[in-house]
């Protein structure tokens, strides 16, 4: 038996990130692209293993972007096999969802096992849910679960009783796909399967196909999920090639003991560029230093990304290449935070990438300011040195700390009298940096 399929899931169509409307349309090109990729190496089947949507309740736009892609597979005659995910389940007070509507619609062949009493039934799929199994190719049969949250432990236990009790004569290859996390994958992350718990599908499973967890991993050649077609979070920036696997499956095909029946090629479509760059504050000198060395280190950044757009390109190529980027400022701040303008920083952003989307993110620490608490000063020594102590830290004023302490001194002085003037006060500050060597003049 000979087979070829191609397995992905994740797509969140519907997904406004960030509230623009080209990202919005960014996840149904991104689905359109996988469809047509299943034409282009004309696969037997697709498997879509979960959170086509996502959200439970979409607009008529979104289910028209879903219709879209989905009628590319069914005009060349390429059954989808699907299961829900976490994202698109029904709400418990509708008759049905969206994926049982498209399924209704013969656009996907939605599995899922019936539970009664803690027991599983792996009914064949017949046109009409529900259905637990079906054969888009003689002799290879697809399993699906759903995803059910935190009782997935459980229902995965009875399947696998069920599969154990199921009639397997003339099943040459066996696909089981469900929509759940595995644990280990994602520092942190809890709540996922464990490995012990999906081994008790191996002797029933060659092909484990997983969604949910937006990172790509396979594990022993049997366990695979592809992760997220497009990225839908600045973190998962980190994980280039994640989007489909094409798999080929030869069970006539003479092999060692313990090596599988299938070869799995992980593919990665078009994707709009994200970028995330890092740059530390800890060696600026001040606010306009900080400015000059960021746009010395974005314009640098796009030119080595190949950013600036070439004479001959098209402006749909321009579009399409515009990437969302990130700039996080790290470090320790050598001045006051609420001297940090992020304007001038955005604005670099937006003259070096022409991005879809720029955004500044302030992750740098302001220095402490430890006050001294020493005993033996009176209140006006200890306001002095207070005074020295915070100006010294910031890099505009360290080369000039006692001018401006005295000017600082002559200042408040000046604001408490309530017969001076703020022209007066004005007019002593800009004497003040004037009279001033240092940078912060």
């Amino acid at each position: 038996m000979r087979a070829r399929f191609l397995h992905f899931a994740d797509c969140h169509l519907g997904y406004y990130q960030y509230g623009n409307r080209e990202r919005y349309n960014d996840f149904s090109r991104a689905l359109q692209a996988v469809c047509r990729a299943a034409v282009e190496h004309a696969v037997d089947f697709v498997l879509l293993a979960g959170d086509l949507f996502q959200k439970r309740s979409i607009d008529a736009l979104t289910l028209h972007h879903a219709v879209r892609g989905l009628e590319i597979l069914r005009d060349a005659e390429i059954p989808c096999i699907a299961v829900e995910g976490n994202h698109e389940l029904a709400y418990y007070r509708d008759a049905i969802g969206w994926m049982r509507f498209l399924a209704e619609e013969e656009l996907l062949i939605l599995l899922n096992p019936i539970f009664t009493q803690g027991k599983a039934v792996l009914p064949p799929y017949q046109r009409r849910p529900p259905g637990a199994f079906v054969e888009p190719v003689p002799g290879l049969r697809v399993y699906g679960m759903r995803y059910l949250g935190a009782s997935t432990p459980q229902a995965l236990e009875a399947v696998v009783e069920a599969l154990a009790e199921e009639d397997r004569q003339g099943v040459a290859y066996t696909v089981f796909m469900t929509h759940a996390g595995v644990e280990g994958v994602l520092p942190g992350q809890r709540g996922g399967l464990t490995h012990r718990q999906l081994a008790a599908l191996r002797p029933f499973v060659d092909y484990l196909a997983l969604g949910h967890i937006h990172k790509p991993f396979q594990h022993d050649h049997w366990i695979f999920n592809p992760g997220s077609l497009e990225t839908c979070s600045m973190e998962e920036v980190a994980w280039e090639d994640r989007g489909y696997y094409l798999v080929e499956v030869d069970t006539d095909r003479p092999r060692e003991p313990g090596i599988p029946a299938h070869q799995v090629t992980l593919h990665r479509p078009p994707r709009r560029p994200f970028l995330r760059l890092r740059f530390s504050v800890d060696h600026v000198a001040g606010p306009e230093d900080l400015v000059r060395q960021v746009r010395e280190y974005v314009f640098r950044q796009a030119e080595e990304r190949g950013y600036r757009p070439a004479a001959e390109e098209t402006q749909e190529t321009h579009r399409s290449r515009r990437p969302v980027v990130e700039l996080r400022l790290s470090g320790v701040l050598p001045f006051d935070r609420l001297s940090l303008d992020l304007e001038p920083l955005q604005d670099a952003l937006q003259e070096a990438f022409d991005p879809l989307l720029a955004q500044v993110k302030n992750a740098a620490q302001p220095a402490e300011y430890a006050v001294r608490g020493d005993r033996g000063l009176g209140r006006a020594a200890l306001e002095r040195a207070v005074l020295e102590d915070l100006l010294a830290r910031d890099a505009r004023f360290q080369r000039d700390t006692a001018h401006w302490t005295q000017v600082l001194l002559n200042l408040k002085r000046l604001a408490l009298d309530k017969e001076i003037a703020p022209e007066a006060i004005l007019a002593e500050l800009e004497a003040a940096a004037a009279s001033s060597t240092g940078p912060g003049s």
